[in-house]
């Protein structure tokens, strides 16, 4: 019974130690061109070992992007927290959403994750801390603006609400029919005015 936890804490050192290869190689090289030998390379394990612990690329590189997540969305919270005025800060945020997707790869590898989803169990619990991490940065920036009057009512649904629509522009910058400056500005207006609709009434 007492050798349970050491196996359970061996394993997670060890895809821990994957998942740290893989973000390394996948910033060094872009998701799209980077491949499963590579990051077994770079974490300095086998390849066998790797497709233990994932089924392949797609759920690599979802699980290395929720690994630094926290830390990366507290940075971005204390950078938008300097920016006084409201549209400049709901700006930023979305400029760092859209900036990651752009990067090289990463929107197409994100589509194929997401698509993949339903018939992979560890690719969904990837995909859902992604999710999760997101929908909390986005309500704690709807709670801050609702201590200053901007926003009233639950935010937990909104926040959800949100999220969905930001991963929508995965969709759109895959088909090719807009550029990321016009998914900026759509996103844009659509946030001004959810949170224009849910702050209080004008007097």
């Amino acid at each position: 019974m007492a050798v349970q936890p050491a196996i359970s804490e061996h394993a997670d050192q060890m895809r821990r130690r994957i998942l740290e290869g893989a973000a390394r190689a996948f910033s060094r090289s872009g998701p799209q061109a980077t491949s499963v030998p590579e990051i077994a390379a770079e974490a300095r394990v086998s390849v066998g070992l790797i497709y233990r612990y994932f089924s392949g690329k797609a759920e690599l590189y979802a699980a290395a992007c929720t690994l630094g997540a926290e830390a990366e969305m507290a940075g971005l919270m204390a950078e938008m927290a300097a920016i006084r005025d409201p549209r400049a800060r709901l700006a930023h945020a979305v400029d760092f959403y859209l900036s990651r997707l752009a990067e090289d790869g990463e929107g197409a590898l994100l589509l194929g994750a997401m698509a993949e989803a339903q018939r992979n169990p560890g690719l969904q619990a990837s995909l859902r801390l992604r999710r999760d991490t997101i929908v909390a940065f986005i309500r704690r920036y709807l709670e801050e603006r609702r201590a200053e009057g901007e926003v009233e009512g639950e935010v937990a649904p909104l926040a959800r609400a949100i999220a969905m629509t930001m991963d929508g522009a995965l969709t759109e910058l895959a088909l090719g029919d807009s550029d990321i400056g016009a998914v900026r500005e759509a996103i844009l207006n659509l946030l001004e005015r959810l949170l224009q609709a849910s702050g209080p009434a004008p007097t």
